[in-house]
């Protein structure tokens, strides 16, 4: 579970089943990955992404701490960003690493995924 402290709440973000059962969100993710190795993307990938991020963050406060809307948690993460104390670096592909992060690495896909990672290093070494 990742934490994001907003003036004086913590807001939890977790996913669930529900979250690859009622969204594309694992599909759009997979596609912003493509992001990191464009050394110029266009506009209509960078606001894809914050689009992406904001729909994470939005799906992921749902279980602890639900916000009425994807604008909502949009204006929660402007709100953290504005917050982020001085040296801190807190723009959006910083928000989309954490939650991306929660999602396939620390979230319940972690297991899956790092088993997949095994495999696929074991089918390397043979």
């Amino acid at each position: 579970m990742k934490i994001f402290k907003i003036g004086e709440k913590e807001y939890k973000v977790q996913y669930g089943y529900n979250t690859f059962c009622d969204t594309d969100l694992m599909d759009r993710v997979h596609d912003m990955a493509t992001i990191f190795a464009d050394q110029n993307p266009d506009m209509g990938k960078i606001r894809s992404l914050f689009v992406v991020s904001r729909e994470l963050f939005y799906v992921g406060l749902q279980k602890h701490n639900p916000v009425e809307s994807v604008q909502a948690a949009g204006d929660l993460l402007d709100r953290y960003n504005a917050e982020a104390p001085e040296g801190e670096s807190r723009n959006m592909m910083d928000i989309f690493n954490a939650l991306t992060s929660e999602l396939t690495e620390e979230g319940f896909l972690s297991g899956m995924m790092n088993d997949q990672k095994e495999t696929q290093i074991k089918k390397k070494a043979r």
